[in-house]
């Protein structure tokens, strides 16, 4: 009898669902139906199904019923389960994964169990941020040891440009030994019951951003000038990056980035590229949308670092779709500039504009999707682009219709 309960909740604990971070955990109460040659594996069956129910179809869950069926005893199989006790071991061991159950009918029928289980499973809650176009950025690589400071530097800076952007879930790849430490602390037994259900939980990637550093130095120069020696610097950086779908490996875009330029820094040059190449990023993919009007006042739907005062930005004003007529492929919309505004106020989540000059009666045909900026070219101080940007899609679209359209989207 220990046997068959000492099987039968390892293989539970191993079902918990690999679905993202939860931000919390609830509790769902179903019933189930399970059929099996015994009734121990006729009520696996029925949690099997409770878990695929709550939290999806998944090969951890559809493995309980298998794994039980061969580690359990055969000569135990006609025996049954104490449905109060096994309940109880089962919610402890998985740690509230599987709450509780208990067995509401049992029948069986030339050698087939038939089992109703009403039982309580836990519900993983992912927070909002998750739902949205998952993007990591992976350690650089680089030509040269010494440049490995500035590739650290560069990926962190592009990261939180992305991260404050608010239009990806971005990952972190940096500290996995930390993740894994704190993810330990939560099967210790003094953790609360809650806790374990946040395990199984990490996210998966749709983007990558990869690439090399091929420059980050600094160059001195030394001039004889009336008897004196002048010294002088001047900054390099240079890097080359990707977008690779996680999925498929697929290259969606690819492009490179440099500058030379006298008396500058590394930190300086690093930061302008990341900045460029952050903004590339985000604006091909979800450009700045006016999302109201008030006057000659425009709110944005985006904040933070990446957007500064007194910048100057092109307002367009969106079109019809265009369409490859090779490939059928979207290219993005039809694009007519209407305007020009300065940015006066930045948040971490809105930025508010002032209307300089406009075409069009802005207040009488705004709607929804229809107004985006972009960066005015007097207002950037660092750009550098070997190919051409990835067409731009309306940000009408919504994260699931994105990701399903992903193929167009660049």
């Amino acid at each position: 009898m220990l046997r068959i309960a000492r099987y039968f909740l390892v293989v539970l604990f191993a079902s918990v669902s690999p679905l993202a971070m939860a931000s919390g955990i609830s509790y769902v109460s179903v019933e189930t139906q399970g059929t099996g040659e015994s009734q121990n594996f006729a009520i696996a069956s029925a949690l099997s199904a409770a878990i695929s129910q709550v939290n999806g179809a998944t090969l951890e869950s559809e493995k309980v019923l298998s794994e039980l069926m061969v580690a359990v005893d055969t000569e135990s199989d006609s025996q049954a389960m104490s449905a109060s006790s096994s309940a109880e071991v089962v919610s402890q061991k998985t740690k509230g994964t599987v709450r509780d159950y208990k067995v509401l009918s049992s029948q069986e029928q030339d050698g087939l169990w038939t089992v109703v289980v009403a039982s309580r499973i836990a519900k993983f809650e992912r927070s909002v941020q998750s739902d949205r176009l998952r993007i990591s950025v992976l350690p650089f690589r680089v030509d040269s040891d010494s440049f490995m400071p500035s590739a650290d530097k560069f990926a962190t800076d592009l990261a939180a440009l992305l991260t404050q952007s608010r239009r990806f879930a971005v990952l972190d790849r940096d500290f996995e030994e930390e993740r894994q430490l704190e993810m330990t602390i939560n099967t210790s037994e003094d953790s609360p019951t809650e806790e374990m259900a946040r395990l199984g939980n990490r996210l998966g990637t749709d983007l990558m951003v990869v690439g090399t550093i091929q420059d980050a130095s600094i160059s001195t120069r030394s001039t004889e000038l009336a008897g004196r020696t002048l010294h002088s610097a001047t900054g390099h950086f240079a890097v080359s990056y990707r977008i690779i779908d996680a999925a498929t490996g697929q290259v969606k875009f690819a492009d490179s980035w440099s500058r030379t330029r006298e008396g500058a820094s590394l930190d300086s040059l690093v930061s302008a590229a990341s900045e460029a190449i952050g903004r590339q990023i985000v604006d091909g993919i979800f450009p700045i949308a006016v999302e109201s009007v008030s006057g000659d006042l425009l709110y944005l739907g985006q904040g933070g670092k990446s957007i500064k005062t007194g910048q100057k930005y092109r307002l367009i004003q969106l079109g019809d779709a265009i369409v490859d007529s090779y490939t059928g492929e979207s290219l993005g919309r039809q694009e007519r500039d209407v305007g020009l505004i300065e940015i006066i106020d930045v948040q971490s989540k809105v930025t508010k504009a002032r209307l300089l000059k406009s075409d069009v009666d802005i207040a009488e045909v705004f709607a929804p999707a229809v107004f985006v900026v972009r960066l005015h070219s007097e207002s950037t101080s660092q750009h550098s682009s070997t190919s051409p940007a990835p067409p731009r899609e309306p940000p009408a679209k919504s994260v699931k219709e994105i990701k399903e359209d992903l193929e167009s989207s660049w």
